[in-house]
This record gives C-alpha cells, sequence and structure tokens, in this order.
C-alpha cells in the first residue's frame, strides 16, 4: 500500500547468528540490563537481542526509521534475517489513525452537504482538526519512505549482508 509504513525486508549473510548477535547488541541499550551502557560503542537503539529475534527502537540516528523487529534464521553461515521496519511500533495505532480520520471526514461531508444540522463555527474548528490530522498522517508516512533507504543499507552494512527478494528464501524459514 502507498501510505503504509511499515516494509518487511529480507537479508541474507554469510555470518553465523551468534556475530549477527553480537554486532545488533553492539549497537542497543539493551532493556535487561538495566540501561546500562556496557562498552565504548555508540548505541542507536533500544531494545531486546538474541541469537534467534531482536526488537530495537530507534534512538541515536535521525536518519533511519523508528521500530525494528526481525527474526535471525540459518544454519552455519547462510543465514537470513527476516526485518520488519515500522514508523510506529504497533500496525493498529496506524489503522486507528486512519479510521478515526475517515470517520471524521464522513462527518464532515455530511455536515457540508447540509444533511446534518451544524453550527458554521463548529464546523471550522472541526475542519481545521481534520485537516491538521490529515497533514500529520501524511508528514508522518512521507518522512517513513525517505528514511526506509538509508535504514535498509544501515542494517545490510552492519550484518555484512545482501538484500534478497522473498522468494529466494527457503520455505522452511518462512512463517
Amino acid at each position: 500500500m502507498f501510505l503504509y509504513p511499515f516494509k518487511t525486508i529480507w537479508l541474507k549473510t554469510h555470518t553465523e547468528r551468534s556475530v549477527i548477535a553480537d554486532k545488533i547488541i553492539q549497537q542497543t541499550y539493551l532493556s535487561d540490563v538495566g540501561y546500562k551502557k556496557i562498552d565504548r560503542f555508540t548505541k542507536y537503539f533500544y531494545g531486546l537481542a538474541n541469537e534467534n529475534e531482536f526488537v530495537l527502537e530507534n534512538i541515536g540516528n535521525k536518519r533511519i526509521p523508528a521500530f525494528y523487529e526481525g527474526d535471525i534464521l540459518g544454519v552455519g553461515e547462510e543465514t537470513y534475517v527476516k526485518i520488519r521496519i515500522g514508523a510506529l511500533k504497533h500496525i493498529r495505532i496506524y489503522v486507528l489513525f486512519w479510521l478515526l480520520l475517515s470517520m471524521g471526514l464522513f462527518f464532515w461531508i455530511r455536515g457540508l452537504l447540509g444533511l446534518d444540522t451544524v453550527d458554521s463555527g463548529i464546523m471550522y474548528v472541526f475542519t481545521g482538526i481534520l485537516m491538521a490530522l490529515l497533514g500529520y498522517g501524511c508528514f508522518f508516512t512521507w518522512q517513513f519512505q525517505r528514511k526506509l533507504t538509508s535504514g535498509i543499507d544501515f542494517f545490510r552494512g552492519l550484518l555484512s549482508a545482501d538484500r534478497v527478494n522473498g522468494n529466494d528464501v527457503p520455505a522452511i524459514f518462512k512463517r
């Protein structure tokens, strides 16, 4: 979908799972160590990471999207990383935002067509609120689309991986 600020990508690397997890952990304030910085590396994320999966929130890099969830799949030196990149932590927040906006537009159009009797002052305020919501949603989505490429490149460089099509991934790793 054009205005959908979530994207799933697949990366293929020739690195073992433990090394991939270590690279991600070096970039992350781990939530299970009490927000402590345990080494000298710059931290870009906050979240959870292990050899099987990671859930990260961007806190330090302004050029990449906000949320990442990933699964590290594979054996030996043929490893696939499935990354779900998102502008919001959960898709339901995005759906609720657009549902609220569409219901507001429905009632605005009914008032504009004269199907409901609405005071003109209230209509001006309601119009302003709807336009602000629409502008915020479009700006938020545009900003995600602008940052998406640099977010993908960040993880490709971090994991020394190549981006692959979902059809090239063995069926055993797809869920």
